[in-house]
């Protein structure tokens, strides 16, 4: 089994996408959400152009626990700010 798993983390560390960078690694990751962040910002769709679906996915699965995070805190929340008043 650890050979496989050696195996395995060579070919990964040669693996690139488009990108230049290895799909899914932590440099992968900042690359895309800089690229996102500039489209943010300016609208320009070259900025975006070919992001991985994988990103995407990633992307999607953040807002959502993010939303899931913020919804939960919001039940267990304090009580509103007319109390205090």
């Amino acid at each position: 089994m650890s050979n496989l798993l050696r195996r395995l983390k060579r070919l990964e560390a040669i693996m690139t996408d488009r990108s230049g960078f290895v799909p899914h690694s932590e440099a992968w990751f900042q690359h895309w959400n800089e690229r996102y962040d500039r489209f943010l910002a300016t609208r320009d769709g070259d900025a975006i152009q070919e992001m991985p679906p994988a990103y995407i996915d990633d992307l999607l699965a953040r807002v959502d626990r993010e939303t899931r995070q913020k919804e939960i805190s919001a039940r267990r929340g304090s009580p509103p700010s007319a109390a205090f008043d």
